[in-house]
């Protein structure tokens, strides 16, 4: 059950579909919002050039007064989002409680999720944080990797009265996927949604080996699921695919596939997912 959803605001209008998937959620499952506003504490580095030796820093701290007025700056804006959201939040009668924190966005995210059962954030609209050529904040990686609760990146356009009937359940055998099992066994476990087990394997026998337990597990929560097995070596592609004509709400999958270094870096598959899929994804790390 998700009773508990830790919303990050970013700027409008950025932020209209994350915050129009909360309602949505919190609607459907019962739930109360804790609106968070992070203000970056990148925004008080101020880059510099450094000397041919490499012995300047790349970004240097700007005087204390300046540090406290962009602070006071960047508090009232964050402010005025959380107070503008917990109107939103109060006409829609959803139980909201809001706060600011500065510091390390990643972090910042990392802790106050442990208090909650899902992270949601928008795809881009969080300040200074550049925006990547793919349309993704680079926000969002640090943000994925950090978490301990599963992070829903919602799609660019999802209105408040959407209905999530179509669940795609990405599948590896990676422990980060077997945990998102949970949450998709949750979410599907109402009338009218259908639920895919997807896998991308060398062979159509690997990939029933593979998916054989994700089948058990649906099927001791009594949610009824199709299931298919694609040959192949991109499963990044085969991912965006089947989200792109098969109607998919909503996609689940695991943050980090089977790599030897996947708790180091953000999975390539779901950077690709990220970019090329205008999908709601939840990920779990």
């Amino acid at each position: 059950m998700i009773r508990s959803i830790l919303l990050v605001l970013g700027e409008s209008p950025y932020d209209a579909s994350a915050k129009n998937f909360a309602f949505w959620l919190a609607r459907k499952e019962g739930s109360q919002i804790q609106a968070l506003a992070v203000i970056d504490i990148a925004a008080f580095e101020v880059p510099v050039i450094g000397t041919p030796d490499g012995f300047m820093p790349s970004v240097v701290a700007p005087p204390l007064r300046e540090s406290r007025n962009v602070l006071m700056e960047l508090t009232d804006v964050a402010n005025e989002r959380l107070n503008r959201f917990s109107t939103q939040c109060a006409k829609r009668g959803i139980p909201c409680f809001t706060e600011h924190k500065t510091g390390m966005p990643g972090d910042i995210i990392n802790r106050a999720s442990i208090a909650h059962d899902i992270v949601v954030l928008s795809r881009a609209g969080y300040g200074r944080i550049s925006r990547s050529e793919e349309g993704v904040d680079a926000f969002i990686a640090p943000a994925i990797r950090a978490s301990v609760r599963p992070v829903l990146v919602v799609g660019l356009e999802f209105r408040e009265d959407s209905e999530i009937r179509n669940i795609l359940v990405a599948y590896d055998g990676s422990r980060h996927a077997a945990r998102a099992l949970s949450l998709a066994a949750d979410l599907a476990n109402r009338p009218g949604v259908s639920c895919t087990l997807l896998t991308v394997a060398p062979s159509e026998e690997v990939g029933r080996e593979v998916l054989e337990p994700a089948e058990t597990f649906l099927g001791r929560r009594g949610i009824m699921h199709a299931k298919q097995v694609k040959v192949g070596s991109k499963p990044s592609d085969v991912i965006c695919n089947m989200v792109k004509t098969g109607g998919v709400d909503l996609l689940i999958m695991g943050a980090y596939g089977h790599s030897p270094i996947r708790e180091v870096l953000f999975g390539s598959t779901t950077e690709h997912v990220l970019a090329n899929c205008n999908a709601n994804v939840i990920l779990q790390s």
